[in-house]
């Protein structure tokens, strides 16, 4: 069984800079000799001089406040102000929290008590009369831990200067559109090792633009491909923000924005089962009852899955003015394979379309086998009353270049329907 314990080796290790793996190695060779006091004060001094490192990258890419804190201690150090010199590294650490975010609260205070037993262990204090301070083993390992764990293992941008760069890089012209591209891109930037919290907002806000983007191509296809790179990257920070958020997102959508979703589900199929069963209910019950003005979206619900049914639902009400307005430009294979089942089945027809004439307007779209199942189902019913329209529609496959004529004719007369291929004169089309 693997031991609870962080291997000290393995926390050297995981430093993201050089600097500061020496100097966190020499408090583990402090800690793994017996001198706990050292190790104590030796921690102290990485976290200290990693802040300050962090802080002059920052000040190199641009970050304001970054510029005016080493701007602090360069003066200092030009000046030999011991007396600020002292203050600036008192506090650090609420430099680190408070302006540039990057740590924690809880981090700070775990990062406080590193510093006071620092002090009890530099200063020649005692605790009684002849005895200095001698801390325990336990209490230097647990300050080498925690100073690899909120400090040393990360890059300097983690708050919201961190998420800014990201977004900013996300948003840019030049970042790429496939997530085999963008996890290269995300790999050498501050999301490969971040806090879950920068990882957490991260997810949210791509989330956010990708519902408020989901019709323009370009950005939803950029959009996309970040949250693929950052669920492989981070699977499961990615999971866990999915799981508490994506349904709030959509709770927060008003009625007329909610088509959106099921855009985003049919380019992220496997959003759905982070979607709470409430929102999923009203989703449901959305497509159902999908307004006309929404209709173009139709062809895209029949695809998806979840929602399948519900769109189904929806064509067998509509009416001919959106079927034209869905059909605009052209019938697609679900339109196609719903029309062949509401001319076969027409009890389930609700509306006042003429499937009829919608196969014959499209019988270039229709297959030969589709074709087979209309023409074997009229020769099994009494299709006289519409005697003019299925002569049409039958003329209409017979002119499809889809078709081989040969086929198309044997199989008019094995189904005995060679009354349907007679000129129009010899019939009363009003039937």
């Amino acid at each position: 069984m693997a031991s609870p314990l962080a291997d000290l080796d393995e926390l050297v290790l995981k430093c993201r800079d050089e600097k500061s793996k020496q100097y966190i190695r020499e408090a583990v060779s402090c800690y793994k000799s017996g001198a706990f006091r050292s190790a104590i004060v030796s921690t102290w001094i990485a976290v200290t001089f990693d802040i300050l490192d962090k802080i002059k990258e920052l000040a190199l890419s641009g970050d304001k406040e970054a510029e005016n804190q080493l701007e602090i201690f360069e003066k200092a150090r030009r000046q030999n102000d011991i007396t600020n010199a002292l203050k600036f590294e008192r506090e650090i650490l609420e430099i680190a929290k408070d302006r540039l975010e990057l740590i924690s609260h809880i981090e700070c205070l775990d990062l406080e008590r590193l510093k006071q037993d620092r002090d009890r262990c530099a200063h020649p204090s005692m605790t009684s009369e002849g005895e200095i301070f001698n801390p325990p083993a336990e209490l230097a390992r647990v300050h080498i831990r925690n100073a690899v764990e909120y400090v040393l293992q990360y890059p300097p941008a983690q708050g919201k200067y961190a998420l800014d760069n990201l977004l900013s890089e996300v948003d840019s012209e030049y970042f790429p559109n496939t997530p085999e591209k963008a996890l290269i891109a995300l790999q050498k930037s501050p999301l490969l090792k971040a806090r879950n919290s920068l990882v957490r907002n991260f997810i949210i806000v791509m989330l956010k633009k990708l519902i408020g983007d989901v019709d323009r191509y370009e950005k939803t296809r950029k959009y996309v491909s970040t949250l693929k790179a950052t669920e492989i990257i981070h699977k499961e920070i990615y999971d866990s923000t999915l799981s508490e958020k994506f349904s709030d997102l959509i709770k927060s959508l008003k009625d007329d924005k909610l088509s959106r979703i099921g855009s985003i589900i049919k380019k992220l199929p496997e959003y759905w089962i982070y979607i709470d069963n409430d929102v999923k209910q009203k989703l449901e019950n959305y497509v159902e009852n999908l307004p006309t003005a929404e209709i173009f979206r139709l062809d895209g619900l029949l695809e998806l899955k979840p929602l399948q049914l519900y769109a189904q639902k929806r064509f067998y009400k509509i009416t001919q003015k959106e079927l034209s307005d869905l059909c605009c430009f052209g019938a697609s294979d679900s339109v196609i394979e719903l029309s062949i089942k509401l001319f076969l089945t027409p009890n389930l027809q609700q509306s006042t379309v003429d499937w009829v004439g919608f196969i014959q307007e499209n019988a270039s779209d229709y297959s030969l086998d589709q074709v087979k199942i209309i023409i074997e189902d009229i020769s099994l019913n009494d299709q006289i009353e519409k005697f003019g329209k299925i002569r049409n529609m039958i003329t209409a496959f017979k002119q499809s270049k889809k078709l081989d004529q040969t086929i198309f004719e044997n199989l008019i007369r094995e189904n005995n329907l060679q009354k349907y291929m007679s000129s129009k004169n010899d019939e009363d089309d009003d039937f």
